[in-house]
């Protein structure tokens, strides 16, 4: 009991404490997740804010050298094109300036009929690829007037790439005639946020067409990673998320610039920045299992004290399990259990007297149902004889009738006693011999019956007319049925395994599927092809006798015959695998 008690208690507090560690991992769960991506989010709003101050100094820039060079288109077709070495030497002079100011910027301009001024060579095939882009193309038409892009000289080279602010170049009549685009190497947006990468994760920046323009890892720049759409519907802008790539579950935080578009992208492994707070969870996890164990302790003393008493109670009552009924000592030391103590004495007592009145009642009980059991064949059995001798009256077959009631008489001789114990199996054979002989008297013709017992059950005891109803239903129901031919009935006993077995085989007419369905409903038997009345009184007495796992088994097959097995359980029982016929 006390272990049962502790044991539940054990269980609560686990319960208990599993609840608490969830609710303690969930709480510290949200609170990080919610500071860290709070905190990433506005350090990606930091760093666009210094990109931005980047963006705007290259757009003071782009005025002072749209300033300088339009004067030089402005004269249109009529004027034609500057010269490329007074151009060339004009950009790479402007170039100097800004690298004079710690600005390293390439400048090119690019004309509609594929005029190139720059202080560099660039190949007809970027020339080709940079006017067949989609912001180039909007620029050539009028419609954009500057934008940012990412310029691509050479893709197999990284150095080759570089941040680009393009500014339309319009006539003297404001016609489109070209682009002034003016380029920062992706280093330059890479180092406002190097400093601030953590390990394991990555930061990268999107322009508003969804391409990276600059990433922790530059093997990414130029990769198209989205469209702004699908960005916007999987993580709302300006906040984080949970998500999961590459079979790693990451925190994702971005925020975009509102000036420029751009989306600054955070992706950090959740089990990097939760490690910085292992610590708290620690302590807190340490503090819940140190009040889990002094609530284990402090329930074992309180529980140990409480149940001993009570441990003495259930000691005496299992002694009742075995039909032990001693006084149970009377407990003081709780009033409860005091109370409970003297009732089950009071109790014990009242038991004692009703087991005994209960005993004494089911012995007689069981003792006039199996009288009633054994006198419900008798006149079921004498008045089949004497109908059957009427018959013979009533047919003036005097003779038969005389020799018939002279067999009857013969067999009354035979005491059949109510008694449970029942007389000899060699009993039993030598009445349904006599029984067997009546009935040729009653029907004129041979019955053979043959019995074989197995060596040492002639003496075994069996209930009287436990085989006669057998005999009986095997003569009415298979044996009549037979034209003239002469009926055999086999009697067999023998011990099979735990058991011992007593069968009745007759080669009449059998029963069909439907028929041996039934053999047990009282109606079915009355109208088919057996007395289930008598093989239902035969069971009862058998199972009274011998216990419940005794029981009845029938075979038939139609046309061939039928077997009636009465299978006797017991405890022990000689083997004998050639038992059954």
């Amino acid at each position: 009991m006390k272990v049962l008690i502790f044991r539940r208690v054990f269980v609560y507090n686990i319960i208990i404490l599993l609840g608490a560690l969830c609710l303690v991992l969930a709480m510290t769960f949200r609170f990080v997740l919610e500071e860290r991506g709070n905190a990433r989010v506005e350090l990606l709003q930091r760093i666009s804010e210094i990109s931005a101050g980047n963006q705007r100094t290259m757009t003071s820039v782009m005025c002072h050298l749209y300033d300088q060079i339009s004067p030089f288109f402005a004269q249109g077709e009529a004027g034609g094109n500057p010269p490329a070495a007074q151009m060339n030497a004009l950009l790479g002079e402007i170039q100097k300036q800004a690298a004079a100011f710690g600005c390293e910027y390439s400048i090119d301009v690019v004309l509609n009929d594929k005029t190139v001024y720059s202080a560099y060579e660039h190949s007809d095939a970027w020339i080709k690829s940079m006017m067949q882009s989609y912001w180039y193309i909007k620029h050539f038409s009028g419609e954009s007037e500057t934008s940012w892009n990412l310029r691509v000289q050479d893709a197999k080279n990284l150095d080759s790439y570089s941040l680009c602010y393009a500014h339309t170049l319009y006539d003297g009549e404001h016609n489109p005639i070209g682009v002034i685009l003016l380029g920062a190497s992706p280093s330059s947006l890479f180092r406002t946020y190097q400093k601030l990468l953590e390990e394991g994760s990555i930061i990268y920046i999107l322009d508003e067409n969804g391409i990276v323009i600059s990433h922790s890892n530059s093997d990414m720049i130029g990769v198209w990673l989205y469209t702004i759409d699908a960005f916007t519907k999987q993580y709302a802008l300006d906040s984080y998320t949970l998500t999961q790539k590459a079979g790693r579950e990451l925190m994702l935080s971005n925020y975009q610039d509102p000036e420029s578009g751009w989306i600054f992208v955070e992706e950090q492994p959740v089990g990097e920045f939760f490690l910085s707070y292992s610590r708290v969870i620690l302590v807190t996890l340490l503090v819940v299992m140190v009040a889990f164990l002094f609530t284990i302790i402090q329930s074992y003393w309180s529980i140990r004290k409480i149940s001993q008493p009570l441990i003495e109670c259930a000691r005496h009552m299992f002694l009742v399990r075995d039909d032990q009924f001693p006084a149970m000592p009377v407990q003081q030391q709780y009033r409860e259990v005091e109370i409970l103590s003297t009732g089950y004495n009071a109790m014990l007592l009242r038991i004692r007297d009703l087991i005994g009145s209960i005993k004494a009642e089911e012995d007689e009980k069981r003792r006039i149902e199996f009288a009633f059991l054994q006198a419900q064949i008798n006149p079921h059995f004498l008045r089949n004889t004497l109908m059957s001798v009427k018959g013979l009256v009533v047919t003036s077959q005097y003779q038969r009738a005389l020799e018939m009631l002279s067999a009857f008489m013969g067999m009354l001789k035979i005491p059949l006693k109510a008694n449970p114990q029942g007389h000899s199996l060699h009993d039993e054979i030598e009445y349904v011999h006599r029984y067997v002989t009546l009935m040729e008297y009653r029907y004129g013709r041979k019955f053979y019956c043959s019995a074989f017992i197995e060596d040492g059950l002639e003496q075994f005891m069996i209930p009287p007319l436990i085989l006669q109803p057998l005999v009986e239903n095997a003569i009415f129901h298979g044996l009549a049925a037979l034209d003239e031919e002469d009926g055999a009935i086999v009697i067999t006993a023998c011990h099979c395994g735990n058991s011992i077995t007593l069968s009745v085989e007759d080669n009449g007419g059998g029963m069909t599927t439907s028929q041996l369905a039934h053999i047990w409903d009282e109606n079915e038997g009355q109208r088919r092809s057996i007395n289930s009345i008598g093989l239902k009184n035969v069971l009862s007495r058998v199972k009274y006798v011998f216990g419940e796992r005794s029981h009845i088994d029938i075979e038939s097959v139609e046309g061939q015959g039928t077997t009636v097995r009465i299978v006797i359980v017991q405890e022990e029982a000689n083997e004998n695998p050639d038992c059954r016929r």
